[in-house]
């Protein structure tokens, strides 16, 4: 009993009875967790919330969630009876089971083959410990000279928002300006080679031209999307989708809506044997210009023509460019294999608080 707690009693003064104060072990949840662990890792009979999928019901217990789980501890927060069920038919089933196993038992080992979608269910669960870890270690590989993988890992469920240029990752907005970072490292240091460059996904060059890092990098990283557009031969309306989400922190929003109009126009058509390239010039602004890709076939010209600057910083004045007049049409051999990114689905937009617009009032907003 002494090995169990330590018991001490005290008088009182005055009138009033005795206690008996008793203080448990310092692992005295141990049994609590041991038993919620066997409960779970057997017949569940005291599980109390369904997550429902598409062929299977998984039995958890609604105090675990809450404990680990900031969405379910404000769903169960919400909730007025004593057990309810949960659609999770938008998430990986498999994935689900491994954020269950590191919420009871500490410990979880994810493939990288999959790791898209354990994202997606780490993000939807939000746990943060978990979240941070996978996300550093993602960092971590990245640093090894994984970028472009990772980077194409972390975004392939990129979700556009509708009705903005934005878009929603399942990691943070801090490690893809880590990511993005170290990609600009290895292009700076001439170790981003052509066909890696070609083997960056669509998703990502749409994550790299919104990410938010210093203007001096984000130069450099729009110089590699602009590049990547023109290698992959893209088509006029993917190029146009991709620079619509480009974003340049100086910049003011009317800035902006000048800056990639212009850049848009200057781009399209993709032309063989003209790249276009941003350049910072002279008195801090930021020039517009032709350049040509080292496998365009095209002989070089020594110097770059300047079609548009743009000041930096500076919201009292805006460059606009001009189309390029003699631009050739594309006949070369099409590199464009490219997906754009995944809309939000109607789960997704409920989820969000938004309602899909009915297809009757946007075929009226389509004809104003």
């Amino acid at each position: 009993m002494s090995d169990f707690c330590n018991v001490r009693t005290r008088n009182l003064h005055n009138d009033m009875t005795n206690c008996v104060d008793v203080t448990g072990t310092a692992n005295h949840f141990e049994s609590t967790a041991h038993f919620l662990q066997s409960d779970f890792s057997g017949l569940r009979n005291f599980c109390d919330v369904r997550l429902r999928f598409q062929n299977e019901i998984l039995l958890v217990h609604s105090s675990i969630l809450a404990a680990f789980s900031s969405t379910f501890l404000e769903k169960l927060k919400k909730s007025e009876n004593g057990s309810f069920d949960v659609d999770l038919k938008f998430l990986d089933k498999n994935s689900v089971k491994k954020v269950l196993d590191f919420i009871y038992f500490g410990k979880v080992t994810f493939h990288f083959d999959t790791l898209q979608n354990d994202l997606e269910a780490i993000s939807y669960f939000g746990i943060g410990q978990l979240q941070d870890e996978v996300e550093k270690k993602l960092v971590a590989i990245a640093r090894k000279g994984k970028c472009v993988e990772v980077l194409n890992l972390v975004t392939t469920n990129l979700k556009t928002i509708p009705h903005s240029p934005s878009t929603m990752l399942a990691v943070s907005d801090e490690t893809v300006s880590d990511l993005v970072s170290i990609l600009h490292d290895l292009s700076s240091t001439n170790q981003l080679s052509y066909s890696t460059l070609l083997s960056i996904s669509v998703n990502s060059i749409v994550t790299i031209v919104s990410s938010r890092i210093p203007d001096s990098m984000k130069i450099d990283v729009i110089n590699i999307a602009l590049k990547w557009i023109y290698e992959r031969r893209l088509n006029d309306r993917k190029a146009s989708n991709i620079l619509c989400g480009l974003t340049f922190g100086s910049m003011t929003y009317a800035e902006l809506v000048h800056f990639r109009s212009s850049l848009i126009q200057t781009v399209i058509p993709v032309t063989v044997g003209r790249c276009v390239r941003l350049k910072k010039g002279d008195n801090d602004s930021l020039d517009i210009v032709f350049t040509h890709a080292e496998h365009s076939s095209y002989t070089p010209n020594p110097t770059a023509t300047s079609i548009s600057s743009f000041p930096l910083n500076d919201a009292t004045s805006l460059g606009v460019a001009t189309i390029p007049t003699a631009a050739a049409t594309l006949r070369s051999e099409n590199f464009d294999d490219c997906n754009t990114a995944m809309s939000f689905t109607t789960d997704d937009l409920r989820r969000l608080g938004f309602a899909k617009m009915p297809s009757t009032r946007q075929k009226q907003q389509d004809k104003k």
